[in-house]
């Protein structure tokens, strides 16, 4: 009778750690298709397209997608350019660290904030990675600042 007790004690340990398990696998898969979604949205909002109205953007995509079935090379071709737009995009950044001595206006700020620069309270600046550089030391010529680009 003992055995019998002990084998079910373990069955339940061994029942409980494959349940224990399966919700772990649950929780990485959905975390997974989370960071697949954010960024095929970050794809789309970086090609243009995230102000068209949903069933424009769907619509679209299956326009897509019957156009990859009806011509398989056409995926070679958009992978190209894909890639060299991703290498232009590279190329084209500039790492820069701002600092300005008095608080910049609203307007700035939000002109900061459009340009991908990020404010980081602890050290008093804006940092981050530019595209087009020019026009935002254009619209920081009338404000005293410090600008440092890497």
């Amino acid at each position: 009778m003992k055995n019998v007790a002990e084998q079910k004690v373990k069955l339940t340990q061994k029942k409980n750690r494959l349940i224990a398990e399966e919700t772990r696998l649950k929780l990485l898969e959905r975390k997974t298709r989370t960071r697949q979604l954010i960024e095929l949205g970050g794809l789309v909002s970086k090609a243009g397209l995230a102000h068209l109205p949903t069933n424009t953007l769907y619509g679209a995509l299956l326009s897509l997608t019957r156009s990859l079935e009806t011509n398989p090379v056409i995926k070679e071709q958009w992978t190209n350019i894909g890639k060299d737009k991703l290498e232009q995009e590279t190329i084209n950044k500039h790492a820069v660290i701002l600092k300005f001595d008095t608080q910049p206006t609203t307007q700035l700020r939000q002109l900061i904030r459009k340009h991908g620069l990020k404010w980081n309270k602890l050290r008093s600046e804006w940092y981050g990675y530019v595209i087009n550089i020019k026009p935002l030391q254009l619209a920081l010529t009338t404000y005293p600042h410090q600008i440092e680009i890497l």
